[in-house]
């Protein structure tokens, strides 16, 4: 029995130093964006996925001067604008860079501590793009009529362009409520967003926010039929007042003429 025993975990330790001998080494996979943009002031993000890395260290690293920006979750720079992030069990480590500015523009390399290192490389490329919605900064709708809003983002880069509307800060689409129409037209670079019979709920601050580029918004105030016959109403009293001053000033004078 003791000799069995022996045999068994002879095999248990072989197959255990086996197991760690034959461990695949650390490899990129190729299935994330190597070709990064972001407009100026927006979040730029860019994903390295290592498979197999055991107990080594993901670093990135900017290529123009070589610093090390992250190793692992820690962050190895002053600018506070370049974040790592990393979920648990996951292949996937992101460096964020908050508030895109041109001198972000460049290679960054994602690192791998083996021995030799490996790397692979990313290109982030800033641009100038706003999107923008074609309405003044305020709207004044009554009660029962449509919203109709246009957006465009003709400095985006890239032959088509996603775009997307938000209420205040929540994605607008179909499921939202009834009678919301979005009709967006990737290669013109535009969008169109119609509320169909709007109530005092729509009111709000809509946002139009397009790939690679900085949103715009517009605030929308829904009146309803009373008050908007009241704003009517209080303008033509303004209107109205001055003239029949006018006309009173205007008959007194004449009369003081005849009078003398």
């Amino acid at each position: 029995f003791e000799s069995a025993r022996n045999d068994t975990l002879h095999n248990i330790d072989s197959n255990s130093i086996l197991t760690d001998y034959d461990s695949p080494p650390p490899e990129f996979e190729n299935t994330t964006e190597r070709d990064v943009i972001a407009a100026i002031g927006t979040t730029a993000r860019l994903h390295c996925r290592v498979r197999y890395l055991g107990d080594r260290a993901v670093s990135w690293i900017r290529k123009r001067d070589l610093h090390i920006l992250t190793i692992g979750i820690m962050t190895y720079t002053n600018d506070q604008r370049f974040l790592a992030r990393h979920l648990d069990n996951s292949d996937e480590w992101i460096l964020k860079i908050v508030s895109v500015q041109t001198r972000d523009a460049g290679i960054y390399e994602c690192q791998v501590s083996t021995e030799p290192k490996i790397s692979q490389a990313y290109k982030l490329t800033v641009v100038t793009s706003r999107a923008q919605i074609l309405a003044n900064r305020e709207l004044f709708i009554q009660s029962g009529s449509d919203i109709n809003l246009t957006c465009i983002a003709p400095q985006a880069p890239g032959p088509y362009t996603h775009m997307l509307w938000y209420k205040d800060s929540e994605l607008i689409s179909d499921s939202t409520r009834g009678g919301i129409r979005v009709l967006s037209e990737q290669q013109m670079k535009t969008s169109n967003l119609v509320i169909s019979r709007v109530i005092h709920a729509d009111s709000g601050n809509y946002t139009c926010a397009a790939d690679n580029s900085n949103s715009d918004s517009v605030f929308v105030h829904i009146i309803n039929s009373e008050k908007h016959a009241a704003m009517q109403h209080e303008l033509a009293s303004r209107i109205l007042v001055p003239r029949i001053l006018l006309t009173v000033l205007t008959l007194f004078y004449f009369l003081e003429r005849v009078i003398k």
